[in-house]
């Protein structure tokens, strides 16, 4: 069983250091394509020191049995012209925004192996969140060595392909509303008089808890809330103000336009 993965940014080596965690392939067996990085640079690490690196896409395609495309949308048609000559019987895994199954499939034969995954940056702490859908060839056994490589850097869910542009909206763009509002949160504690380090730390976790509280309590996030809006406190107060400046309303708005434009990237 091969590896290839084409792309080292930050979601390349993400993935490449969850599989290597968990153990999931040897590294002997990963090759990883990235013109950017010579091999000199790249192995320095220890954690990647027994990785192939070329700068050849069609040579890590050549080796592989699973391709994992770890490239943005705007050049994933570049690497399809590239490697399609060599993609035959390997199984395509794209985690490109928006590319769908129709575009990928014009690259291959009609019963090509495609996989199309969302993925997000959290994934570098190990805490990522994907989202994956397999075309009708992929077979049960490659389906489950698929869901390991993600489960190795955070959890996974299967949706159907249509409902990917709205994964990518929420999942895959929210961290950045999420780091918008810990942002927010630790200004209005600096504006009390709180120092920076302070106030983040405490915006941060209270994030990551209440996170934390609606995985593993089952309960609804109203009811959460409900649990911390005591009768004329201090938090349905802040409440109050959060609805007046439609703040709900704005988070919606900002998802439903990633989703958007991740079926624009698709056109």
């Amino acid at each position: 069983m091969k590896l290839a993965i084409i792309g080292l940014g930050n979601m390349g080596q993400a993935i490449l250091s969850g599989v290597l965690k968990a153990e999931i392939i040897k590294a002997k067996d990963i090759i990883a394509a990235d013109k950017k990085f010579a091999e000199s640079n790249f192995k320095a690490s220890d954690e990647f020191s027994e990785i192939i690196v070329t700068a050849d896409n069609k040579r890590a395609v050549r080796e592989a049995d699973y391709v994992i495309l770890a490239v943005k949308p705007q050049i994933i048609k570049f690497v399809l012209e590239d490697i399609k000559d060599f993609a035959e019987s390997k199984v395509i895994i794209s985690i490109a925004a928006g590319i769908n199954t129709r575009v990928l499939s014009q690259y291959f034969t009609a019963d090509a192996k495609i996989i199309r995954v969302m993925p997000n940056t959290p994934a570098l702490v190990a805490e990522g969140m994907s989202a994956l859908y397999y075309s009708s060839s992929v077979e049960a056994d490659e389906k489950a060595f698929v869901e390991k490589i993600f489960n190795s850097f955070g959890k996974t869910t299967e949706v159907e392909e249509n409902d990917m542009d709205a994964v990518t909206g929420l999942s895959g763009s929210g961290p950045a509303f999420v780091y918008i509002f810990i942002e927010a949160l630790a200004d209005a504690g600096v504006l009390r008089g709180l120092t920076r380090e302070t106030a983040l730390k405490l915006a941060a976790q209270t994030v990551k808890g209440g996170a934390e509280m609606v995985l593993s309590s089952g309960k609804h996030p109203a009811e959460l809330k409900d649990m911390v809006t005591s009768p004329a406190g201090t938090t349905i107060t802040g409440v109050a103000e959060l609805e007046k400046s439609a703040f709900r309303s704005a988070v919606i708005s900002a998802v439903e336009k990633a989703a958007e434009r991740s079926e624009e990237l698709g056109e």
